[in-house]
Order: structure tokens, then C-alpha cells, then sequence
């Protein structure tokens, strides 16, 4: 129960939810990579380069804007942004890094049920 002489505080940490989504986006997209490089041990079957690479820097470009959106969130401790300012790049990263891992992973699902199907 929320005492009335206490004031409330929703505002201390305005983008706690974006950080952890950042934090796991960046391990998502870590274990995506991992599980790439371990169809690309040759004993299974072969993916086509071209498309594993395509593939491997989009998944890794979501890695690092989450890596790095996850960076400035939590810096805003020591250098305080602008409230507005640090909305707009959260935004922007989270469309981007959203779209870079769907990009690589339905690029992945297309190519390796390519593969398996020739």
C-alpha cells in the first residue's frame, strides 16, 4: 500500500523495459550467430555462403544496436540526455534491431529449408 505522504515514483527509471529488451535482444542475437556457425560444420547440409553471410551480418547487426542501445541506457546515469531526445534513439533502435533479427533469422529459416529440401 502506497502511503499518501510519500511521493510516487514512476519516473526514476523511465526506460528500465527498453534496456532489459535491449539486454536479451543482444543474447538472442548471440545464440542466433552461435547456431548459424553450427550448420556450418559441412557434415550436414550445405548452405549457400553468399546467403550465410547476408545472414550472419544481419544478426549481428541487431546484436550490436542492442549492444550499444543497452550501452547509452545505461550511461544515462552518469551523462543525463534529454527525456525526448533519449525516446526518439530508443524508438529508433528498437525498430532497427527488431528488424535486423527478423531479417536474419527468416533469411536463416529460408535458406536452411532451402537447403534441406533440394
Amino acid at each position: 500500500m502506497i502511503d499518501e505522504d510519500e511521493p510516487q515514483r514512476g519516473g526514476e527509471m523511465p526506460f528500465a523495459r527498453a534496456y532489459d529488451y535491449f539486454k536479451h535482444l543482444a543474447g538472442i542475437s548471440l545464440v542466433s550467430i552461435g547456431g548459424v556457425f553450427a550448420f556450418l560444420d559441412g557434415s550436414g547440409t550445405a548452405l549457400d555462403p553468399r546467403r550465410v553471410i547476408i545472414i550472419l551480418a544481419a544478426i549481428g547487426l541487431a546484436g550490436v544496436i542492442s549492444l550499444l542501445m543497452a550501452g547509452s541506457l545505461a550511461s544515462i546515469e552518469v551523462k543525463p540526455v534529454p527525456h525526448a531526445k533519449t525516446a526518439r534513439s530508443v524508438r529508433y533502435g528498437l525498430i532497427a534491431a527488431t528488424f535486423f533479427l527478423a531479417l536474419g533469422l527468416g533469411a536463416f529459416i529460408q535458406t536452411f529449408s532451402s537447403a534441406i529440401l533440394k
